[in-house]
């Protein structure tokens, strides 16, 4: 596998670019970024068991994906870096089978700096993933790809992993064999691998994000897609690839607590916009009231201290209408509530 992916020239004349393309011995493509096939290979086609000849110009790539939603992935992956290399998926020919294939891309920007094509190349891993003898081992190929690739049987124990498996986990891949994956997963997330792999069993396929936990008991959250394999003369396995997604969750998490942030800001700012004038004009009077009162007059203190409570409302208030940053404090029954006081600008001021 050469260090950068294929390059097709928009420039080439159209029949010698036809050539070119028809030619090179291996499954490349050009799409748009929407996912319209704008060039391909005749054996791009053949891999995916169509006729060579076909006309698949404007078709869309995602017909040839097995979870459509994995294209999303990938797609944002090329993106953020702008190339991939031997990126895992899991995609299908035109019958449905489904066949693991490892995707060399790269984006192809306009002069304004916007992906106008990917530019791409799609490997078979398929044969590489086979069973050895009577157990299922996977060759030097398979095991040094980045991703996370797992075999299980159906009661989810590993029949073997890959080096990229065993490294992520932090543990020796004959430490990992043998041993139910559940061991891995963290101790809250373990119904939740349970339904995952019931999942499996009954539908033939599935995906989901399973935490699991390293050597070092560090959590990492991985997307596995897991397609259930039928074994003639023997029991069903569970073949798998994961990435890790950790960054990507973390990121969400981070967006969605800003989000509801805002939320919280924008009420905060309405309240104290609506309590502001109501305790204004409770002040006012409370000034009048107290500046026609004799101080000996047996009121006089009692005045004074509601005028001095309905002032901290007044600040309180301010107080909520500044609040720009979040910050927290213990409450009861283990809860957490805004601390007005840190979390308001105007107390920094």
């Amino acid at each position: 596998m050469q260090n950068t992916p294929p390059q097709i020239s928009v420039d080439m004349p159209a029949h010698l670019r036809s050539e070119f393309i028809d030619d090179f011995p291996a499954a490349i493509y050009r799409a748009t970024l929407e996912g319209k096939i704008v060039l391909y290979s005749k054996a791009f086609a053949e891999l995916f068991g169509l006729d060579p000849a076909s006309d698949l110009t404007g078709c869309p790539m995602a017909n040839f994906y097995y979870d459509r939603k994995a294209r999303g992935a990938f797609i944002k992956v090329l993106l953020d870096e702008g190339y991939v290399q031997e990126f895992p998926l899991l995609m299908k020919n035109e019958e449905g089978a489904p066949i693991w294939c490892a995707i060399t891309a790269r984006a192809v920007f306009d002069e304004d700096g916007i992906v106008i094509f990917i530019d791409g190349m799609i490997r078979n891993t398929a044969p590489e993933i086979e069973e050895r003898g009577s157990t299922a081992l996977f060759n030097e190929i398979i095991g040094n790809i980045g991703a996370f690739v797992i075999i299980l049987d159906s009661q989810g124990k590993v029949l073997d992993i890959n080096k990229a498996g065993g490294k992520f986990m932090g543990l020796h891949f004959k430490h990992v064999v043998g041993k139910p994956l559940s061991e891995f997963v963290a101790p809250r997330y373990r119904d939740r691998f349970s339904l995952f792999l019931s999942d499996v069993l009954k539908t033939g396929r599935e995906a989901a994000i399973l935490t699991i936990t390293d050597g070092s008991e560090r959590e990492y959250h991985l997307e596995f897609h897991a397609l259930l394999e039928e074994r003639e003369g023997g029991s069903p396995q569970i073949r798998g690839i994961a990435r890790d997604v950790t960054e990507w969750i973390k990121y969400q998490r981070r967006q969605l607590t800003k989000k509801k942030f805002q939320g919280v800001m924008e009420m905060a700012g309405g309240v104290a916009h609506r309590l502001n004038q109501p305790l204004t004009i409770m002040n006012n009077l409370l000034s009048e009231i107290v500046a026609d009162l004799d101080p000996k007059d047996r009121n006089y203190r009692k005045i004074m201290q509601l005028h001095e409570q309905t002032m901290k409302f007044n600040q309180i208030a301010k107080m909520i209408g500044g609040i720009k940053k979040y910050e927290a404090i213990d409450y009861v029954g283990g809860e957490k509530i805004v601390d007005i006081d840190k979390a308001s600008l105007r107390e920094e001021e």
